[in-house]
């Protein structure tokens, strides 16, 4: 399969050929014959995945032009301008297979609840919306709000890749409402359990559910445990359960625009949700299965695993199952640096800051947070003395930044890595000296305040420690110091 990543070019034999053949000063009877153009074709591109920066849409690392596109935002028309940062979009398309060009015809887009927070979990970095768990990373985009300030019963709309046990991991958070308003129409989608047809209710997670004056919208479909279904209601959660007013049977497939004829290209990005084997596993709930010859990058075979996070890409077999040619793993960013900008070199796409100097790539994820709040945002609107937030993880020897937002000007610093030497009242992180003094606030791992000796106790090598304070060009004495634990997220 031709890889929608990869570029057709003359190779340099054949551009002295053409060169040659436009030379005035040839012979005109030149027995050479001219350069071969390719033929253009195209193929056809189904990609699913998060929105990572506009100029057009950025998907999967692969910038596709928009200028002739259909949006369809939650099954109504929308427009280029509803898309955002962070949304898990399906994209149909095509590309040039001779200059690589990418067209999308058709961006969807489908949330995953618009509804109720009805419990919010700090310290495993998760909340609860109708039913269904939400979990926050530090890849996780936030629209009027962030994981600190949400509250219990504000009203959110949460787009994301779906986990185990139908839990969702969030990539796009938007705060509409600080709290229900009667008629206020909320949503979820999920798995029908427990129906009790004698009682007109159901599950969706632990999200009770009454439908008995609900209008049914099942296309053919029977009520049952399994059945993926959206349900709605325009009234608030009458003592804990939800009134339902419909009940749409929905296609997750179609909801997602996955399903795609065996000659397109088809890319997915998202959690193993199921796991057998490497022949046998879902990614986001659709079947996927590799070969000897499929290639991995950032891992290998033996790291697929339940919960793993990768973007494949390949071809469906006759049974719908996508081959894949290449799976890509995608590494829990544990690095933080919040810090102004020292320098920006173009040529490798790289920034410096805190003296760390982190690269970004096709992936990173380009924000702009700040009072500028441009929309169309990258490498090429950073200047010196920007304040930045970048989330990164190592390759090698290398940072590299899987996200990127530019933030208003502020004199505090933040630096979380991994330990490299420790001895109170001292610590290095990636290199940078980080001094506490009698001033400084410790956190434990639970975040609560502790004192010196037993925060400096429980740090060891390769523990994960947050640092905020001032940096004087050298190191940074500390304000506050977080132990953290990142075995599942990072904030």
């Amino acid at each position: 399969m031709n890889s929608i990543k990869q570029f057709v070019v003359l190779t340099a034999a054949a551009l002295a050929l053409a060169l040659a053949g436009c030379d005035s000063s040839s012979n005109s009877n030149s027995s050479t014959p001219p350069v071969a153009v390719p033929p253009a074709t195209v193929t056809d591109v189904v990609s699913v995945g998060v929105i990572s920066g506009f100029g057009s849409v950025i998907v999967g690392g692969v910038e596709y032009n928009t200028d002739a596109s259909t949006v369809v935002m939650d099954d109504a028309p929308g427009i280029l301008a509803d898309l955002k940062i962070g949304m898990v979009v399906s994209i149909h398309g095509t590309v040039d297979d001779n200059s690589g060009a990418a067209t999308a015809s058709d961006i969807k887009f489908v949330d995953d609840a618009d509804g109720i927070i009805t419990s919010i979990d700090r310290l495993n970095n998760s909340f609860v919306i109708l039913g269904r768990t939400v979990l926050v990373d530090e890849l996780t985009v936030f629209d009027n709000a962030t994981f600190t300030t949400l509250a219990v019963g504000n009203v959110v709309q949460v787009s994301g890749l779906w986990r185990s046990q139908e839990r969702i991991q969030a990539t796009h958070i938007e705060r509409k409402a600080n709290s229900y308003t009667a008629g206020m129409d909320i949503e979820v989608k999920g798995v029908i359990n427990s129906l009790n047809t004698a009682l007109k209710q159901f599950s969706i997670g632990t999200q009770l559910c009454d439908y008995s004056s609900a209008m049914l919208e099942l296309g053919g479909a029977t009520l049952s445990d399994g059945l993926y279904v959206e349900v709605a209601s325009t009234t608030a959660l009458s003592n804990g359960d939800l009134i339902l007013d419909r009940i749409r049977a929905r296609d997750q497939d179609q909801d997602r625009d996955r399903l795609c004829d065996s000659d397109c290209d088809f890319e997915l990005e998202g959690y193993i949700t199921r796991f057998v084997s490497p022949t046998d596993f879902d990614i986001d709930g659709y079947p996927v299965s590799t070969t000897d010859a499929t290639n991995y990058v950032n891992g290998s075979v033996d790291e697929l695993a339940l919960d793993a996070r990768v973007a494949a890409e390949g071809t469906l077999d006759a049974n719908d199952i996508l081959m894949a040619d290449t799976i890509v793993f995608r590494h829990a960013a544990l690095v933080q640096i919040e810090a102004d900008i020292e320098s920006i070199d173009a040529t490798s796409s790289s920034v410096t800051l805190l003296g760390i100097n982190v690269a970004t790539n096709e992936f990173t994820v380009f924000r702009d947070g700040s009072g500028m709040t441009m929309r169309e945002f990258g490498l090429d609107d950073l200047a010196v003395g920007d304040r930045i937030e970048i989330r990164a993880y190592m390759d090698g020897s290398t940072l590299v930044a899987t996200r990127l937002d530019r933030d208003d000007a502020d004199d505090t610093v933040t630096l979380k890595a991994l330990v490299e030497t420790v001895s109170q009242p001292t610590l290095t992180l990636l290199g940078i000296t980080v001094v506490s003094d009698q001033n400084t606030v410790f956190r434990n791992l639970g975040q609560d305040v502790t004192d010196a000796d037993s925060f400096f106790a429980a740090v060891m090598m390769d523990s994960v420690v947050k640092a905020e304070g001032t940096y004087n060009g050298s190191s940074i004495l500390a304000s506050q110091l977080y132990l953290r634990d990142c075995d599942n997220s990072c904030l």
